[in-house]
């Protein structure tokens, strides 16, 4: 992501962000939970039909028509996305937001017979040190991508245990710009806990997120994002998400992670 460019700009952002909740040039709340709903339905699309989107073009044709239907431009959503990256509670409220939207979608399609899918959703595996991951392990960027973002989210299922800690790897080569990770776990008592971090360069780069070994967990959800340069061509290599047992040090282990509590 980009830095604000002078701290007169970061005031002015903070003035505005004061009266009206979020900036006249920022898509709000509720509209940005659609639209990333939809955009994460399409990217479901595309990666279980992999023969009707076989290169990035087609791709990224269809997440600008999601764009058109929520009346809205990349550069749009761009924007919003780093002002929402810079304002995380407002990230983690959008986001939620966007969970509980696909959610009802599976609940509606089941509830008329459909064959919903849950690849939001998918259970983990049992074990002491088990890799998760879903989704691809490897990205090529290009400026053409139909989305910067990668995402995942976990909803809790038999094999979580209190204390559980979450590692997200990723090995960057040839990047040329920063590389954001972030991630984020929900509790039952209505409070959220978040570790992220930017990082550049090439080479493995891990995140850790360490779950309150006294709170019963519901989700675990994040995003890996980058954006290519003009004419670049580098990739992600190597994701996974590790889930280990948790130590007995939870407390220091959990140190740098913020919390949020909900209204």
């Amino acid at each position: 992501m980009r830095h604000l460019p002078h701290i007169l700009s970061a005031l002015c952002l903070s003035a505005l962000v004061a009266c009206s909740g979020t900036p006249d040039y920022v898509i709000p709340p509720d509209k940005m939970a659609a639209l990333m709903a939809d955009v994460h339905t399409g990217e479901s699309v595309v990666e279980s039909n992999a023969r009707n989107y076989p290169n990035d073009s087609t791709k990224k044709v269809l997440i600008q028509s999601i764009y058109m239907k929520h009346g809205v431009t990349s550069q749009e959503v761009d924007t919003s996305l780093y002002w929402y990256g810079q304002n995380i509670e407002k990230y983690m409220d959008v986001y939620d937001k966007t969970i509980e939207i696909l959610e009802k979608r599976i609940a509606e399609a089941e509830k008329s017979g459909a064959k919903a899918d849950k690849s939001m959703m998918r259970v983990t595996v049992d074990g002491d040190s088990v890799d998760i991951w879903q989704g691809p392990t490897s990205r090529r960027n290009t400026e053409m991508l139909p989305s910067n973002y990668i995402s995942f989210h976990y909803a809790t299922d038999k094999n979580w245990e209190r204390g559980d800690r979450y590692t997200l790897n990723v090995r960057p080569v040839n990047i040329h710009s920063q590389l954001s990770m972030s991630m984020a776990v929900e509790y039952n008592d209505g409070t959220t806990e978040y570790v992220s971090y930017n990082q550049s360069g090439d080479g493995m780069k891990h995140l850790t997120l360490v779950l309150d070994s006294a709170k019963v967990a519901t989700h675990v959800y994040g995003s890996l994002h980058y954006a290519a340069r003009g004419g670049e061509v580098s990739y992600l290599d190597s994701l996974s998400l590790v889930r280990t047992r948790g130590r007995n040090d939870n407390v220091r282990a959990r140190s740098a992670q913020r919390v949020i509590r909900h209204r």
